[in-house]
């Protein structure tokens, strides 16, 4: 028995150490001609269907099939004279091969255009651009699939635009092989264009009233699919569905009018976060959030917030309502209490307000705001109360590639804001805040640009709040520092802030392996009460870059020359933007 075994293994042995045979497939050898048209023929062909085993009887059939093949695919590209040499090989290797040398030939090419639309379609932009821009022009040599992608691009545009009884009255193409030219003839009757129904919406968690507001058509318009999918995305972006579906009924038009069936599932009404993170300017945090997504059938929402960590810790909570156009436009009703102690300085802020925030066709978002603020603080030597009634004008725009880890983008912010004695505030100032955020590949990596910027019309820092002061240091500002502790500083040395700052950075980051890369960076600025006193201070260092599922995590070693320590480490993380 043993003595069988062993046989059995020995002769199993050679096909255990040898290529299965089914992986074997017969191998194709083509000269002449371009790389397209080879790359045609080979595409055309495809012998990895074909088996090894080939039998004597099956040669001229395999022959005579990649001849017709090779043809074909000759001709889709506009030569139909080709000469073709093909032989098939039997050697010593598992499978066969089959030589193909050819000569192209000379090349058909289009001598006639004739695009003809008939119909309702005759004036309309779509079909214009169709026949304005048909990328076959005369002269070009014939290609199949360009003639073909031109038929379907009329097709697609008829049933997009709402021409649901458009045909082709002519569709050939005509090659005169001896002449080598080809004439294109497309004619459409596009018919009447049907218009966009009734739309039904089932929902019960929003007055109808309001839902019109999220609808981007009327009943009547002109049907265009794009309309369709805008009405998709509306719904999609309001934040009130789980799922939206969006159905064009085109079997139960009636008089040339396609209903709108629109079926949503909404979102749960109450949604609850709770969230711990960690940075080296606050420590430790814990955060807590609760959102009603839908408060009434108006569509209005609130959402609460408390925080708390070390250095910051507060309570928060905002009441939005829609307006005229509930997706770009909403007024927001808000309350916050906070208090922080970065041990430079030291507050407790009431704030209550109202701000109406508007998404432009521009792409830039403003919000107008008035805030009034109650704030008892400590900085230096000062401890105060301050009491301000605030307007404020704030635009902001972000472009990036990607939401989490661009590799180009940037993000502008602007803030405006001031206050005045005579409007119930105990000081008069004026400021304007500015930052910027640029990123953008530079070879295997990318270069991040940041800057910061504040400008503060009073007459003496003293009499501003310690959260409108400026300060400098952190991990969001200058590295090598601690949070807040630069700027400007009293008689006893103690940093009491300035009415202006001034700060930039600039990064690379290389990737490393997977989702890890490295950094280096430096940053530069102050914050400071005078130009004339403006003194920058610099900090920079390496560091390491996570790309979590949560979002870019940042581990920072820095140094400032001017820092009363050798080194520190930063952590932060969130979005580059």
């Amino acid at each position: 028995m043993r003595r069988l075994l062993l046989a059995a293994l020995l002769g199993a042995l050679p096909l255990l150490t040898s290529p299965a045979a089914g992986d074997e497939r017969p191998r194709l050898v083509l000269e002449g001609g371009t790389a397209e048209q080879r790359d045609n023929i080979e595409a055309t062909l495809d012998l990895a269907r074909q088996r090894c085993e080939l039998p004597e009887f099956r040669e001229s059939r395999v022959l005579r099939d990649a001849e017709s093949r090779a043809r074909d695919a000759l001709r889709a590209i506009g030569h139909y004279h080709p000469e073709l040499e093909l032989s098939l090989e039997r050697d010593a290797d598992p499978c066969w091969t089959l030589n193909l040398t050819f000569d192209p030939g000379p090349p058909t090419t289009v001598e006639r255009l004739d695009l003809q639309v008939d119909g309702e379609g005759r004036v309309d932009p779509a079909f214009e651009t169709i026949l304005m821009q048909t990328q076959i022009t005369t002269g070009d040599v014939l290609r199949h699939d360009r003639y073909d992608a031109l038929r379907a691009r009329f097709t697609r545009v008829a049933a997009e635009r709402g021409y649901f009884e458009a045909e082709f009255t002519l569709r050939r193409l005509e090659v005169d092989t001896d002449e080598r030219t080809a004439a294109i003839r497309l004619h459409m009757d596009t018919g009447p264009r049907y218009e966009l129904g009734e739309i039904t919406i089932e929902q019960d968690i929003l007055r109808g009233r309001f839902m019109q507001r999220l609808l981007p058509f009327e009943p009547g318009e002109p049907y265009a699919s794009a309309r369709i999918i805008e009405l998709q995305r509306n719904l999609n972006n309001s934040g009130y569905f789980e799922s939206v579906r969006v159905r064009p009924l085109r079997d139960e038009a009636e008089e040339r009018r396609v209903p709108v069936m629109v079926e949503l599932e909404p979102r749960n009404r109450l949604a609850f976060e709770a969230g711990i993170g960690y940075s080296t300017d606050i420590g430790p945090r814990t955060r807590f959030g609760m959102e009603n997504r839908y408060a009434n059938r108006r569509g209005h929402r609130y959402t609460g917030e408390v925080e708390a960590s070390p250095v910051r810790s507060g309570v928060a909570f905002n009441y939005e309502i829609p307006l005229r156009d509930p997706l770009r436009e909403r007024l927001n009703l808000f309350t916050s209490w906070r208090t922080e102690d970065t041990g430079t300085q030291e507050y407790d802020r009431f704030q209550l307000g109202t701000s109406r925030v508007l998404q432009r066709d521009s792409g830039w978002q403003t919000t107008e705001m008035l805030r009034y603020e109650y704030e008892d603080f400590t900085v230096g030597d000062q401890t105060d109360t301050s009491k301000l009634l605030i307007p404020s004008y704030r635009v902001s725009r972000t472009e990036a590639d990607d939401p989490m880890t661009p590799r180009r983008g940037y993000r502008l912010e602007g803030t405006v804001q001031g206050a005045a004695e005579e409007l119930l505030s105990t000081t008069s100032f004026a400021q304007v805040r500015g930052n910027a955020r640029y990123i953008r590949g530079l070879g295997p990596g990318r270069a991040l640009l940041r800057a910061d910027a504040g400008y503060t019309e009073v007459d003496s820092v003293r009499e501003l709040p310690s959260s409108l002061r400026f300060f400098a240091g952190g991990d969001g500002s200058i590295r090598g520092y601690g949070y807040q502790k630069l700027g400007p500083k009293n008689d006893d040395g103690d940093i009491i802030g300035g009415r202006h700052r001034l700060v930039g950075s600039a990064e690379y980051e290389i990737p490393v392996v997977g989702d890890w890369s490295a950094a280096i960076f430096v940053d530069a600025g102050n914050a400071f009460d005078d130009f004339s006193d403006f003194d920058t201070v610099y900090g920079g260092g390496i560091g390491v870059r996570w790309r979590s599922p949560v979002g870019p995590i940042r581990l920072d070693l820095a140094h400032g020359p001017d820092s009363d320590d050798d080194f520190r480490i930063h952590f932060s993380m969130g979005p580059d933007l």
